[in-house]
């Protein structure tokens, strides 16, 4: 056995060899984060919309009774607070709704969306437009994931709080599954596959219509995007793209038309008038850009070039105006700030909105490369053919001569990020750092004393202590520690049954 193991690999290429490693590595890194997740709990947020859907669901035990709860909620919200429709209805149906044990899902939900979302969109692209080995693209598609997962702005509203990822992350993926529906419509071959793709896109396009304003901003840009170049390109089936494009606008329409933005709105900071927001969002784009452009960032870019280039070299596709498909992307990443400046003004951005637009930057960014990469090589065959070059070998012979040495030094770089990076800046470090030392499984019993007191029978009035530690990717679940009318204390309160719900400072 083990013989024909080693057989096997040195059969293997030096993409699938990479490949193979980079699968490895990539799911180790998610076991700490799986295991972190039976540790968290709900929080804030998860209370506040949660709360009804839970009360119906513990007086009925009725699906459908909770659902048309959350149905409720969402008409409550969107007449008060905020008018994303899509997001209320899944903050209402969070899983400690049905029990507290379940709130583990929460991780696996948003890892398995982003993952997934991610891998068909790549694998759409790359088989149906440009056709890439299986190697490169799932080398392509643990470069992205491993960025999107591991180097955010904060992992905790992304992968543990149920109700920040599902509003931002969870939204993105079902944005992402919405553009590779779109794609395989556009190349699908028989009708029953059309129909199908189209109509798995129209559905997408009302959910994102209805999320978050980033979200619900971009996904009708994108689709318009598509629309024109593929008109450019004389395609006529393109012209049923009408159809999710005008889903999600009128989506986006009843979502910012809400009455209780106007609410929300007045409570908050100053907002932006549009010009200005449209301004500044292109000035803290550049800025974002070169932050987000990292270490990691390059560390992926050069992993994946020397073996992009000769599949590049091979495809018979000339990657026009590059500089137009750069300026475009830029436009994209600078139109993910203009609704938090248009809301907020220059106050403050969320991380958990941070969050998705490093997602859709590291996207684009690679997307980017390959295709500035098959600019430069279609450039290349031209001046070869001008000159009776031949590089078809050279790639090759240059790979094969330099292999060792590109491996030795990008094993050294990989080596030196993982050690010398700041743990908290890396969610599995993170993870793994808080379930080593005991964090994680001191904030769950903490957590579980919360709740034991507030379980108890026959009391009215709780006192419940703060927690003496919090892992940086789990929620303090705070609490007001002097008014009980907070809309934190309240919302748990009623959750749990309790009059009055104070916070006692303990640590």
């Amino acid at each position: 056995m083990t013989f024909q193991i080693k057989t096997r690999l040195r059969s293997l290429s030096a993409a699938e060899r990479l490949c193979l490693i980079m699968g490895i590595l990539f799911a180790a890194s998610l076991i700490p984060l799986l295991i972190l997740s039976f540790y968290a709990h709900p929080a804030g947020d998860d209370y506040v919309y949660g709360v009804q859907a839970h009360l119906t669901w513990e007086g009925t035990h009725s699906l459908i009774e909770t659902i048309k709860t959350a149905l409720s909620t969402v008409k409550n919200y969107y007449g008060s607070w905020q008018g994303t429709y899509s997001s209320i209805f899944l903050m209402a149906l969070q899983p400690a709704v049905f029990s507290q044990r379940l709130y583990f899902l929460t991780t696996f939900l948003m890892l398995g969306m982003l993952t997934a979302g991610t891998a068909f969109l790549i694998h759409i692209l790359f088989t149906r437009y440009l056709r890439f080995p299986l190697s490169l693209r799932l080398i392509l598609t643990f470069s992205v994931l491993t960025l999107c997962i591991q180097n955010l702005e904060e992992g905790k509203s992304a992968f543990y709080w149920y109700n920040g990822a599902v509003h931002y992350v969870f939204m993105h993926s079902c944005m992402l599954f919405l553009l590779a529906f779109l794609l395989l419509f556009l190349k699908a071959g028989s009708r029953a596959g059309q129909i199908l793709s189209l109509a798995a896109a129209c559905f997408l396009s009302f959910v994102t219509g209805g999320s978050n304003f980033v979200t619900a901003l971009i996904t009708p840009v994108l689709i318009f995007f598509l629309l024109v170049f593929c008109l450019l390109a004389r395609q006529r089936r393109a012209l049923f793209l009408l159809l999710p494009l005008s889903v999600t606008l009128a989506g986006l329409l009843v979502n910012v038309t809400a009455p209780g933005n106007a609410v929300r709105m007045a409570v908050q900071a100053a907002p932006m008038g549009a010009v200005e927001a449209i301004y500044y969002s292109f000035v803290y784009a550049v800025k974002g850009i070169g932050e987000w452009t990292s270490l990691y960032v390059l560390f992926f870019a050069l992993l994946l070039l020397p073996f992009l280039l000769p599949v590049l070299y091979q495809l018979d596709f000339d990657f026009p105006l590059p500089g137009c498909a750069a300026a475009l992307s830029f436009c994209v990443i600078a139109a993910t700030y203009t609704p938090s400046l248009y809301s907020m003004g220059h106050v403050y951005i969320f991380e958990r909105t941070l969050n998705i637009m490093r997602m859709l930057f590291y996207l684009l960014f690679f997307l980017n490369l390959i295709y500035t990469a098959g600019w430069l090589c279609a450039r290349y065959r031209r001046y070869e053919s001008a000159h009776a070059l031949n590089a078809s070998s050279f790639l090759p012979e240059l790979r094969k001569r330099c292999g060792r040495g590109f491996a030795i030094g990008m094993t050294a770089f990989f080596l030196g990020l993982l050690i010398f990076s700041d743990k908290d800046e890396i969610t599995s470090l993170s993870a793994a750092d808080s379930l080593a030392k005991g964090y994680a499984r001191s904030y769950h019993e903490e957590s579980l004393n919360r709740i034991s007191l507030l379980t108890m029978e026959g009391v009215d009035e709780v006192w419940v202590p703060n927690f003496s530690v919090v892992p940086p990717l789990l929620d303090e679940q705070a609490l007001s520690p002097t008014d009980t009318n907070d809309y934190r204390n309240q919302a748990v309160a009623e959750w749990f049954g309790v009059s009055i719900l104070h916070m006692s400072e303990i640590y």
